[in-house]
């Protein structure tokens, strides 16, 4: 007879794949107040919105074949298991009470091969209800700046790529785990936070659409390294 765990076990050329998120700060730092630090940036909250997830990989049957990396033909995952759900709209937190968290994006079978990276939108929270924060928004970070409260936030749906941090990505040939990690501090890379203004003196730093505060120029700077912010990585 079959054993009772049998419908669990992937399929032959596939394996079980866990899809995670996160974010992390400045490494080697303390967080002030519990914080996540980036620069003068201390974060306390940080939420994303994800939608078409798409991840890539080059065959098993083409690396077996001795084909490299960067030869082979990169596959779409998104009719496996795994690639319905990862592709689904999701409301990510990441960070709260200034704190990183490990969010699962999706799990399930996905083919067996050489993963290299991970293609999404950012999702913008229209059906939020006016009592959500992500109202509207495709992305949102509250914190403080040089102990001031301050808030940023997107709401385009722009294209992310995390391209995985091994040149060669990560072999998928049994149970694994990857994650997409967003890197708090290469987005605030370059940007003088401390140039931040809140001209409308409601007690709080706001940096969005609109050149609201003020804050134009670093709202384009952050929305612009929010795209190399991004990376695949396995544990």
């Amino acid at each position: 007879m079959a054993c009772s765990d049998d419908e669990e076990t992937p399929r032959e050329g596939y394996s079980q794949v866990t899809l995670k998120s996160t974010a992390e700060g400045e490494s080697g730092t303390s967080s002030e107040n519990g914080r996540v630090k980036a620069g003068i940036m201390s974060v306390n909250s940080f939420k994303v919105g994800t939608q078409e997830m798409e991840m890539k990989y080059v065959s098993m049957a083409e690396i077996n074949a001795g084909i490299s990396i960067g030869n082979g033909t990169l596959q779409s995952n998104l009719s496996a298991e795994l690639g319905s759900k990862v592709s689904q709209k999701k409301n990510l937190s990441l960070i709260a009470d200034g704190e990183s968290k490990v969010v699962v994006i999706g799990e399930g079978e996905t083919p067996n091969g050489n993963y290299t990276e991970v293609i999404f939108k950012l999702y913008q929270n229209t059906e939020a209800g006016t009592e959500s924060e992500m109202q509207d928004k495709s992305l949102l970070i509250v914190g403080e700046v040089e102990g001031k409260p301050s808030k940023i936030w997107l709401e385009a749906e722009k294209e992310l790529r995390a391209a995985a941090e091994s040149s060669q990505g990560y072999e998928v040939n049994g149970n694994t785990d990857m994650t997409v990690v967003f890197d708090m501090q290469q987005v605030f890379a370059g940007v003088d936070m401390s140039a931040a203004l809140d001209t409308d003196l409601d007690g709080t730093i706001e940096i969005g659409p609109g050149n609201v505060d003020g804050n134009g120029a670093l709202y384009s700077k952050i929305e612009s390294n929010i795209e190399s912010a991004v990376m695949l990585k396995k544990q």
